[in-house]
């Protein structure tokens, strides 16, 4: 059984399982910025693999929960779902990764393989976390069966977040600098 959806900037919305084995689906408003609307079919399965919910208390668990809802928005073509890990600015860059990949009606279904963070620049409000990452991914098919199209492909990468203060206690990220140490496909 798989959810179709259509996304795109006319209001559209990206389709919810309203529960295991239900053939029921709901609507989550899409915020995304742009594209004509795009089906996308999203099998109850991935729906309901929902990172755990975002740990924000520190910039390093910031970033690692940004990196989980994020990986988890492009794999079912939605950016919204993870907004609560980033800063509007951020926000936008996320969104439009999310466009271009259902412009090009494929999903990112990327794997954080591994993250080790080196020394953060702390300021007040304001911290440069540097980390090495390695990452899985595929592009698979916006279609019913999310068929693997490219992949699987291994990437490393240089990455610096840059995560503020956002209220008392609560960091988001900002932006990213990614910079990758193999080719990106």
């Amino acid at each position: 059984m798989a959810l179709i959806a259509s996304t795109g900037c006319s209001g559209g919305t990206t389709g919810a399982n309203s529960g295991p084995g239900s053939k029921e689906a709901t609507s989550v408003p899409y915020r995304g910025m742009g594209g004509p609307p795009v089906d996308v079919n999203i099998t109850p399965e991935v729906l309901a693999s929902k990172p755990k919910a975002p740990v924000l208390s520190t910039p390093e668990s910031a970033v690692r929960s940004y990196l989980d809802w994020t990986s988890y928005a492009y794999r079912i073509g939605s950016y919204a779902v993870a907004t609560s890990t980033m800063t509007p600015s951020e926000e936008v860059r996320v969104d439009a990764y999310a466009q271009l990949n259902l412009q090009r009606k494929v999903l990112l279904d990327q794997t954080l393989v591994s993250i080790t963070f080196g020394k953060p620049s702390a300021g007040a409000t304001r911290t440069l976390v540097p980390a090495k990452e390695k990452w899985t991914y595929n592009y698979l098919s916006v279609g019913i069966g999310n068929k693997v199209l490219e992949g699987p492909y291994t990437v490393n990468y240089d990455t610096t977040y840059t995560v503020v203060k956002h209220g008392k206690g609560v960091w988001l990220v900002d932006s990213v600098k990614a910079t990758p140490l193999d080719p990106v496909k």
